[in-house]
């Protein structure tokens, strides 16, 4: 009875496990891209994180470009060029910077919102393999287990019920937009939802990964 019990709770462990991680996920929750854009491949992307915390930025463009690169294409981190966003109040300035960047298209990402969610989780009932139970030599029936094949069914599992609860979510919201050089044209925008990411950089990371694969089936990047 007890290695039944520990195996149950084992098996518990296991469903709360893959509950919680089925909600830790970064979705692309609206996107857009214009349909008309007739302009050649964006070749060379400058990345701009405008984030309040700079060592988040600089993460955020290094894993953008990082991704960018990977897949043959080019980029090029806006911290390299100007370090702090503050000091850039000027579109002189900025379109100074990405002249020297030498990038055919800007991407901008910005943090829009931190939200607190609360989720009703409703009530659930698992089968948990019993493991042990109905499988020694019974009485009736067709052999194995106790009362034939019957009991040897009954005894393979135990339901386990789990009340609803309610449980509070973080969300991360970013907006992400693109532009196309020299017409300054928006062709691609989204915004992307993380809950429950365990890290900063888990956000970003599965941010980036999102945005490049819909920019390039949108026929954006190669």
């Amino acid at each position: 009875m007890k290695f039944i019990n520990k195996t149950i709770r084992t098996m518990l462990m296991f469903v709360m496990l893959v509950s919680i991680t089925a909600c830790t996920s970064t979705t692309l929750a609206t996107r857009w891209n214009d349909t008309e854009y007739k302009g050649p491949l964006l070749e060379k992307v400058l990345v701009v994180g405008v984030m309040k915390d700079d060592i988040k930025r600089r993460y955020y463009e290094d894993e953008f470009v990082k991704k960018i690169k990977a897949g043959g294409r080019h980029a090029v981190t806006s911290y390299t060029l100007m370090p702090d966003l503050k000091e850039i109040d000027d579109k002189e300035e900025l379109v100074a910077i990405v002249k020297k960047a030498g990038a055919d298209s800007v991407l901008i990402t910005t943090l829009k919102a931190v939200k607190k969610e609360e989720r009703e989780v409703a009530p659930r009932v698992d089968y948990v393999p019993t493991m042990g139970m109905g499988m020694g030599m019974g009485y009736g029936g067709m052999g194995m287990g106790y009362g034939g094949y019957y009991g040897g069914y009954y005894n393979s599992y135990q339901t386990v019920y789990s009340p609803g609860y309610t449980t509070v979510d973080t969300v991360v919201q970013l907006e992400t937009r693109v532009y196309a050089l020299p017409t300054e044209d928006l062709v691609w925008a989204g915004n992307t939802e993380s809950m429950n990411a365990s890290s900063a950089d888990k956000i970003i990371s599965e941010t980036a990964g999102l945005i490049i694969t819909d920019m390039k089936s949108s026929g954006l990047i190669k």
